[in-house]
């Protein structure tokens, strides 16, 4: 062999091989069919889901239309908690930023229910 042929020869054997292969896909996935009783379970749940989300709107409506009277002495927040202890004000700072907090928080509820709505 000459010293071209040589060249050539070495060449080839430094190329890597490629392999292909052949890859099946399946024909056709099944897909499974939930029982009656899992698909009732989800109507359940979904339909609480559904309670649960008109609660939280209709509490925020009902939050939206409360309005705070210009005089500073239109509203009062009441907490009371589980032993009977009650805590009360008037002021009306205090009592917006409460109003706003459970607006946020309301909002932020709804977002998570209706995240969760899927069918």
């Amino acid at each position: 062999m000459n010293n071209a042929a040589k060249k050539l020869d070495a060449e080839i054997v430094e190329q890597p091989k490629t392999s292909l292969e052949v890859v099946k896909k399946d024909e056709k996935e099944v897909a499974e069919v939930p029982s009656l009783e899992k698909r009732i379970q989800k109507v359940e749940d979904l339909s609480m889901l559904i309670e649960k989300w008109r609660k939280l709107t209709e509490t925020r409506r009902n939050l939206q239309t409360f309005s705070l009277g210009a005089d500073g002495l239109g509203a009062t927040v009441f907490l009371r908690d589980a032993s009977g202890k009650e805590f009360k004000t008037s002021n009306t700072p205090v009592v917006s930023a409460v109003m706003e907090e459970i607006k946020t928080t309301l909002d932020e509820r709804i977002k998570e229910v209706e995240t969760q709505i899927k069918f």
